[in-house]
């Protein structure tokens, strides 16, 4: 009898045990649904960065949800935000373009003349597959670790911003009062650009530039490596680039328009921001820059801005695959 309820107890353990594994496979078994966080770095490439300036690197965050297909292709929803910012300062001694004087004559003008700045929160909602390069089991017991490429589909909202600074009794270099003292009310704050049309947007006179939307469509590119670290947690770490279909990212993409023009549609602040040269000294004269005329580039139309994220992802199983029956 004591034999008997011995076995008893442990054919009891056993199948506990063998119901506990089937319940994990059950769980596990197929393909499951993970959610996470995601955390990094923003940063941007356009008219005012000759490459990544690492000094405009901002942080970004988000919320991720992946659905694993198979093993080789994992779809995958993005929620993110983050910032991108640009400064002609940081490549100042880099030609920015060409300028013509009043007499004709061509002179090269540096970024660090052109002066002009932004920065802009983005918020990005995006579809993306992965090709899981080894294969990814979602197990430690499999392949727990793949490198990936990804590619997608996302629309982002942005809104490029400058900094007014106010320079009261300053003279541009034709003798004209640099600010008019209605400005004095925006010293130091964040204006919104798109809406003063610094290109001529909106205008009679331009009447074929329209302002640009702020809400744009994005294709999302790049590189990745995932890895499981146990049944339920993950792991990884992503380099992407947005491919964007506007140039305007920074707000700068054509060319300079005549003060009266963009300040009698837009008022006395569109003037001020759309040409930032007479903020700056030039040393061979001890006096502001000249401002530039009509005609002259501000931007380039070479391409359209691009931005990107370096980020790390932490996910976890909430759903399980498909429920199959346990077996031995």
């Amino acid at each position: 009898m004591k034999r008997f309820k011995t076995t008893l107890v442990i054919l009891i353990a056993l199948g506990s045990f063998a119901n506990a594994s089937a319940q994990a496979k059950k769980r596990f078994k197929g393909k499951p649904i993970e959610a996470g966080i995601t955390f990094g770095g923003s940063n941007y490439m356009g008219d005012l960065s000759k490459g990544v300036a690492t000094n405009e690197t901002h942080l970004m965050g988000g919320l991720i949800c992946r659905f694993n297909y198979n093993d080789f292709i994992t779809l995958r929803g993005n929620a993110v935000f983050g910032q991108i910012s640009g400064n002609d300062q940081n490549f100042k001694s880099e030609i920015a373009f060409q300028h013509l004087d009043q007499a004709g004559n061509p002179l090269d003008i540096t970024r660090g003349q052109r002066n002009l700045n932004f920065k802009s929160n983005l918020v990005e909602f995006s579809a993306i597959g992965e090709w899981n390069i080894l294969g990814f089991g979602e197990t430690t017991r499999a392949t727990p670790a793949t490198p990936f490429l990804f590619a997608g589909i996302g629309v982002f909202k942005f809104n490029p911003r400058t900094q007014f600074n106010y320079m009261p009794g300053m003279i541009d270099a034709q003798g004209q009062a640099l600010h008019n003292v209605q400005l004095e009310q925006y010293d130091k704050e964040w204006i919104e650009l798109q809406t003063l049309g610094t290109e001529g947007q909106g205008t009679t006179k331009y009447n074929d530039r329209k302002r640009y939307n702020l809400t744009q469509v994005s294709i999302p590119l790049g590189i990745g490596y995932k890895q499981q670290v146990d049944e339920f947690w993950a792991w990884g770490i992503e380099l992407g680039a947005r491919k964007t279909f506007t140039d305007y990212l920074d707000d700068v993409s054509l060319d300079y328009v005549d003060d009266q023009i963009v300040g009698g549609a837009n008022g006395f602040l569109s003037a001020a921001l759309k040409d930032r040269s007479s903020e700056q000294i030039d040393p061979s004269t001890g006096l502001p820059y000249e401002r530039f005329y009509m005609g002259n580039p501000r931007g380039s139309t070479k391409g359209a801005d691009w931005y990107m994220f370096l980020n790390v992802t932490i996910t976890r199983k909430i759903i399980g695959g498909k429920t199959v029956c346990f077996s031995f």
